[in-house]
């Protein structure tokens, strides 16, 4: 059983300065500008405090160092068997369209998720190279998804490998209007020619030939004279695959020599680049030789206590980086989102410094679960700023604000920016300060003394005012490695009686 009122840490000896594993599992999101602790501070403490007590995570890299920095908190809280590093050269393989079609628990396997798969690795593409998410857009989005669906549900069905080389063999071998158009004509020369220059064509006929099979078995077994018991229920069930089979095979014939073939060259033309430019990053490079094929590694580990580190740092790998961390990232969240914490209770967490590379409207709907499914989540970024450009699209402000509020714990370190200066002021709110002003009264000028007053009036004035923060101590000797920042955690009361704590984190704790 797992007390979610266990302290992690503690401020001071008071009861109600201990951040909890409740607290933590309700999301954090850690501001501070370069060179301001953020990582070294309150970053590192609540690494370590994670690592002492045994939970699972993925660790994102965004800088090559990160990984050793990973492996020394490792070390120093008894963990480094844990410790799995997925790494170009590494024996660590993830297939993710294998994944999602071969993962255990409802919903594996389907069609629709599959294509939905594909289809986050699309938004991760736009987002990286600024697409928008016009009407226009989504209309593309949509065809482009519909045709996933057909590539994908036509390989599964015919027997093929389910692999993006695969998907791009039917793409760039759907028949033409003019060849779909001579088929009523076809002689069984013309039928075993189209079978061997096109791959759709192939398993589109490997599909119908499942269905024939399915047919005679069908058959054979009805026209039988003695029939067994078991018959009844063998007929039910081929009853059932060849009406499946039969709706697939009318789908996919239909959309592949039909609305595709026949489709206009601008339509055809957008849906395949579309698709190929998704595809392309899988095709060459460390892509190809870690995400295209097998499975040795799986999102699942983090709940048995592993300690995931995808080390394609974004500044070494670049858009390659940023495909590999975001492509597991989802799926981690999902499968965390599903498991049985019943049987799987250990708590997991998502460590994502430089957080702007990899934040996507995914990270809020998970955010609204995360609690129940034991799941902390640790944001860091220089700055609200950096979100605001990366999330992109439309509504982008708001996305982005309806991300940050379901992360209850918000550090705020050292920084300029005056948009986070002014957003955390904002968070920690107003209150009532008495503002002492004097005067003084003469009765007569001349002759009597003066006499003078003290007032106290009350004014609602900020908290902490966003100046405070670009004054804050950053670590380093002139410190003394001491690190402030200003530590809020939603619905909170601390000790001093207030709703933020302005705590000091050592770097060399």
């Amino acid at each position: 059983m797992i007390n979610l009122d266990k302290p992690l840490f503690q401020f001071s000896d008071a009861p109600d300065d201990a951040w909890r594993v409740r607290d933590a599992l309700e999301g954090v999101q850690i501001f501070g500008g370069i060179g301001s602790g953020k990582t070294s501070g309150s970053g590192k403490k609540l690494a370590k405090a994670f690592l002492k007590n045994g939970f699972g995570g993925l660790v994102h890299c965004a800088k090559p160092e990160e990984k050793d920095t990973w492996i020394q908190y490792a070390k120093e809280t008894g963990r480094l068997d844990d410790v799995m590093i997925f790494e170009e050269g590494s024996d660590f393989y993830f297939n993710p369209l294998e994944y999602e079609n071969m993962r255990e628990g409802k919903g594996g396997g389907e069609i629709f998720n599959l294509s939905n798969l594909f289809m986050e690795i699309y938004k991760l593409g736009n987002r990286f190279t600024g697409g928008g998410g016009s009407e226009k857009d989504r209309y593309w989005d949509n065809a482009l998804k519909r045709s996933l669906n057909r590539m994908i549900l036509l390989l599964k069905t015919s027997g093929q490998e389910l692999s993006i080389a695969n998907m791009i063999a039917i793409m760039e071998s759907i028949p033409s209007e003019e060849v779909v158009d001579a088929i009523p004509d076809y002689s069984e020369e013309d039928w075993n020619k189209l079978y061997e220059s096109s791959f759709c064509a192939q398993c589109l006929m490997d599909l119908y030939g499942v269905l024939t099979e399915k047919r005679e078995q069908l058959e054979n077994i009805i026209e039988k004279e003695d029939k067994l018991i078991d018959d009844e229920i063998i007929v039910a069930t081929l009853e059932q695959e060849i009406e499946a089979l039969e709706e697939y095979y009318n789908v996919t014939y239909s959309y592949f020599f039909n609305h595709f073939a026949k489709a206009d060259d601008k339509t055809k033309s957008i849906v395949r680049e579309s698709f190929l430019g998704l595809a392309e990053p899988f095709t060459m490079g460390v892509l190809k030789k870690h995400f295209a094929g097998g499975i040795t590694i799986k999102p699942e580990w983090s709940w048995e206590g592993k300690i995931i580190i995808l080390n394609f740092s974004v500044k070494e790998y670049l858009d390659s980086g940023l495909y590999a961390q975001g492509i597991f990232k989802y799926l981690w969240q999902q499968a965390i989102e599903r498991r049985d914490t019943d049987k799987y209770p250990l708590p997991c967490f998502l460590w994502v410094d430089e957080s702007q590379y990899f934040v996507n409207e995914y990270d809020t709907t998970f955010q609204t679960t995360a609690r129940s499914s034991r799941a902390a989540t640790v944001f860091i970024t220089q700055n609200i700023s950096n979100y605001y450009a990366q999330m992109g699209g439309e509504a982008s402000k708001a996305k982005v604000n309806s991300l940050l509020g379901n992360l209850s714990t918000k550090v705020f370190h050292a920084n300029n920016d005056a948009v986070t200066n002014e957003w955390a002021s904002n968070v920690i709110g107003k209150g009532v300060v008495n503002l002492k002003s004097e005067g003084e009264n003469r009765k007569n000028f001349h002759f009597l003394a003066d006499t003078k007053s003290t007032t106290l009036t009350p004014h609602i004035l900020p908290q902490i005012l966003p100046l405070t923060f670009t004054m804050l101590r950053s670590g380093g000797p002139a410190n003394d490695f001491d690190v402030e920042a200003v530590f809020v955690v939603k619905g909170r009361r601390w000790a001093n009686g207030l709703n933020y704590m302005m705590a000091v984190f050592n770097q060399k704790d």
